[in-house]
């Protein structure tokens, strides 16, 4: 793990390396967020391998993942959804979170992606002028993409959680998170075809409006989708998912311990 931390310093990822090394060493299951963390700093952020149960968690609560060694903010469901909750039998409930999920606050950079990829064995196709390591990847299949965050026991992240993004959170966090007009990858919606979504339309509250014109259109998952980003989300209801068998989002994945055994 200490050539990883050197990494993450030389590349000026200090979140990154300050987070690591205090799951590293074990200094508490929460602390305040780093100065490093930015706009995020001094929000309670929890450590582990997998999220902190929705029970102890509050909305706005940052989880530092170290598998993909990614900041995640957790995302409330919207006022209209928690209302309809509300209304629900107590027996319906119990099945029901008042979070939408977890959405990482970067996009996925081309090391995270190379380095998921390798793992897999999955070819990584990029934009050619994908810039630095610590850069945004771009230009990856939507399948792909989805491959990768699953890999990790995630999705990418979709209309659902932009939509309730945009209003638990302030407009300078979300212009943090998503500071380069660049569309993401959004996940699946007919059998083989993908949508994208626009940083305008996040910013204003209408991720589901896509008014990215003739640009992005309905891509095929193999589409390269030149210019393209994409970020990993956890959903509250399934938490982290196995990446064999999305039938049983329920288990726990083995997977994580091993990629971060080889950290310790």
């Amino acid at each position: 793990m200490d050539e990883l931390l050197v990494a993450l310093d030389t590349n000026g990822l200090y979140l990154e390396r300050d987070l690591l090394q205090a799951r590293r060493d074990g200094l508490a299951r929460r602390l305040p967020a780093p100065e490093s963390a930015g706009i995020w700093s001094g929000r309670r952020c929890w450590l582990g391998w997998y999220p902190p149960d929705t029970s102890e968690a509050s909305a706005g609560d940052l989880w530092f993942d170290p598998v993909e060694i990614s900041l995640m903010v957790l995302i409330p469901q919207t006022q209209e959804d928690l209302a309809e909750l509300a209304a629900l039998p107590p027996r319906f409930l119990a099945r029901q979170t008042p979070f939408v999920g977890w959405v990482s606050v970067r996009q996925m950079a081309v090391w995270q992606a190379m380095g998921c990829s390798l793992v897999a064995g999955r070819d990584l196709l990029v934009d050619t002028d994908a810039g630095p390591p610590h850069a945004a990847v771009a230009g990856v299949p939507p399948a792909l993409a989805w491959d990768i965050a699953l890999f990790l026991g995630k999705a990418t992240c979709d209309p659902d959680y932009w939509e309730a993004a945009h209003e638990a959170l302030s407009a300078e966090e979300l212009t943090d998170m998503w500071p380069d007009d660049a569309p993401e990858h959004a996940g699946e919606v007919n059998s083989g075809f993908w949508i994208v979504v626009g940083r305008d339309d996040v910013l204003a509250g209408t991720p589901w409006d896509n008014d990215l014109g003739d640009s992005f259109p309905y891509l095929h998952a193999s589409y390269p989708a030149p210019g393209v980003r994409f970020r990993t989300a956890v959903s509250s209801q399934l938490g982290i998912i196995n990446p064999n068998d999305e039938s049983k989002s329920w288990t726990a994945i083995g997977r994580r311990r091993a990629a971060m055994a080889g950290n310790e």
